[in-house]
């Protein structure tokens, strides 16, 4: 039986590298596709907890890619639920590089994931309410709700879109 509800700090995953030369692009900084296998990784580790189980990525809607990251650099990916739906989670992860010399963090990157929880069958199952418990908390719900809201939007009007076609 899964628990009735989470607090938003339970659902929360991180997860810091190092980039090392066989992660860069041409350029010599960390290649996107490395960065987002870290973005899935740190998705995932919130996704799983918060599910209490298994799950899947079903979305990534949005990467906004700020700042090289260059080889060398100490890599930290801070996801964190905002929303739940009946199996989905809206996942946030913030990307920070760091100079590991000097300490200097930046926050480089934020994508926006959504992950499905499944059960033994790889059916999707239903997942915890979200509690949100502080003002911030309570701010990103509100954000990733109306974020929600919009992407339900835009899907229904593609299905309308196609049945017309």
């Amino acid at each position: 039986m899964i628990p009735p509800s989470r607090p938003m700090s339970y659902s929360r995953g991180e997860l810091t590298t190092l980039v090392m030369p066989h992660m860069q692009n041409v350029l010599g900084d960390l290649f996107g596709g490395e960065l987002m296998a870290l973005v899935d990784q740190a998705a995932a580790v919130a996704a799983i907890r918060h599910a209490g189980g298994p799950a899947v990525t079903a979305s990534i809607d949005r990467v906004d890619f700020r700042e090289r990251i260059p080889v060398g650099a100490l890599v930290t990916c801070i996801a964190t639920v905002d929303y739940v739906g009946n199996s989905s989670m809206d996942i946030t992860v913030e990307v920070f590089a760091e100079t590991v010399a000097s300490g200097e963090r930046r926050h480089t990157h934020t994508a926006h994931v959504v992950f499905v929880a499944i059960d033994e069958s790889g059916k999707p199952k239903r997942v915890p309410r979200l509690e949100p418990t502080t003002p911030e908390e309570r701010e990103r719900f509100e954000r990733a709700r109306e974020h929600r809201e919009q992407a339900d939007q835009v899907r229904a009007e593609r299905v309308k879109r196609a049945a017309r076609a």
